[in-house]
C-alpha cells in the first residue's frame, strides 16, 4: 500500500475568513465584482475546511495545522472549536486602529524555521491570499519543497503565480 502524502498547514484565519464574508456577501447579493460588505454571518466550519486540504483524506498532516488570527473575545467559543477540530492557534492582538498585526511576519517566520527542521521536503500549504508570502513561497521552493496555496479567487497574482499549485475555494464557500 502507498503512503499517502504528507503535508504541512499554514492557515491566515482573517485573511480567509474576512474574503469568504465577502464572497459569500457577492452571492447573497448576485454580485458579480467584489464586494466593500462583508456577510457578517458567515463562517467557515474549519473542520470541513481541513478535510478539503486533506484531499478528503487521501494525504495527511505531517504536524497539527496552524491557524494564526486576532484574540477573541473572552465569551467566544469559536476558537474553542477551532482547536477541538485539530489545530494549533496562535492569536495576536489588534493595534489601536484594531488592526490586526503581526500574522504574516509570525506565519512567514514559522515557515522559515519549518523548511530547517523539517527532512526530507515534502509539500507546505498556505491558506492566504496577499503577496506578503511570496518570499516564503520562494525560500521553500529553493530548498526543494511544493507550496499550495488555497484561498478564493481574488488571491494576489503574485502569490498565485509563485506557488506550485493554486486551489481555489470559491466553489466550495457554502
Amino acid at each position: 500500500m502507498a503512503e499517502r502524502e504528507r503535508f504541512h498547514l499554514f492557515v491566515d484565519n482573517s485573511n480567509v475568513l474576512l474574503e469568504g464574508r465577502r464572497l459569500s456577501q457577492m452571492q447573497r447579493k448576485g454580485q458579480a465584482r467584489r464586494s466593500a460588505f462583508l456577510d457578517d454571518t458567515y463562517e467557515i466550519d474549519w473542520g470541513k475546511f481541513l478535510f478539503l486540504v486533506q484531499e478528503r483524506g487521501q494525504r495527511v498532516l505531517a504536524n497539527l495545522p496552524v491557524l494564526y488570527g486576532s484574540r477573541p473575545p473572552p465569551d467566544d467559543s469559536v476558537w474553542e472549536r477551532i482547536r477541538d477540530a485539530g489545530f494549533d492557534t496562535k492569536v495576536f492582538d489588534r493595534n489601536i486602529r484594531n488592526k490586526e498585526k503581526g500574522v504574516d511576519m509570525e506565519m512567514g517566520m514559522d515557515i522559515a524555521e519549518l523548511l530547517h527542521s523539517a527532512t526530507p521536503p515534502s509539500t507546505i500549504v498556505i491558506a492566504a491570499g496577499d503577496a506578503d508570502y511570496v518570499p516564503a513561497v520562494k525560500r521553500a521552493q529553493s530548498k526543494g519543497w511544493k507550496v499550495e496555496v488555497w484561498f478564493w479567487n481574488n488571491v494576489a497574482v503574485d502569490l498565485k503565480a509563485s506557488a506550485n499549485k493554486f486551489c481555489s475555494l470559491d466553489s466550495q464557500y457554502e
